[in-house]
């Protein structure tokens, strides 16, 4: 009975020193933490695109918001952005990163390096931003949409962007606006009269 107690007392304690061992080996998770964005991150080729998102109050049109990074030394390249059969070009130059939607809200974007895997985007330089809007794309706000990227010489690649509103306020301003209509009807000079002599001066002139 005794040497049953002992091999149990062993057995304890070998395998309570395993699990510390195993808890003391496994790296903490805060170490793994990754940077949380609303878009989402696909590369095709030479282009890497980060924190793609649409923003949209209605489903009759978006805008699309993101950056998009061309890790080529040379050669610009021409990147073809397609949501439901409408499509958007962009021309990246070589080393160079551009932040869609910046042109509409200059703060909206972070100017933080994006990661690329185990690299950033540091080393490109900034490209002029620009406005990219689908006046037809069907986006209902809140769905994920299906939007396309590709550009030649490059097998394409589809993602499942998030379609927010502007109602939170780093894109308050980001929403397609449409042209305002003319209300009413345009309004004619109005003619003043012309001043009829006084009695005074007619008299005057009559003398």
């Amino acid at each position: 009975m005794r040497a049953r107690v002992l091999v149990s007392v062993a057995v304890a304690a070998t395998i309570a020193l395993g699990a510390t061992g195993c808890e003391f080996m496994s790296p903490a998770q805060t170490t793994e933490i990754k940077q949380i964005t609303d878009g989402v991150n696909v590369s095709t080729g030479k282009i890497d695109v980060r924190n793609a998102l649409l923003i949209a109050d209605d489903a009759d049109g978006a805008r699309f918001v993101g950056t998009l990074v061309n890790n080529s030394e040379k050669g610009d390249i021409t990147l073809s952005i397609e949501v439901g059969g409408d499509t958007q070009t962009v021309t990246v130059p070589a080393n160079t990163h551009i932040d869609l939607g910046a042109a509409a809200a200059p703060t909206a974007q972070a100017t933080a390096p994006t990661e690329t895997g185990d690299e950033t985007t540091q080393g490109t330089k900034a490209g002029k931003s620009e406005d990219v809007v689908f006046d037809d794309a069907d986006t209902k706000p809140g769905s994920l949409v299906k939007v396309y990227f590709s550009y030649s010489g490059a097998e394409g690649v589809s993602a499942s962007v998030p379609v927010l509103t502007s109602a939170q306020e780093e894109y308050a301003t980001l929403a397609p606006t449409s042209t305002p209509e003319p209300t009413g009807e345009a309004t004619l000079p109005v003619e003043t009269p012309a001043a009829t002599p006084t009695d005074a001066a007619t008299q005057d002139a009559g003398q």
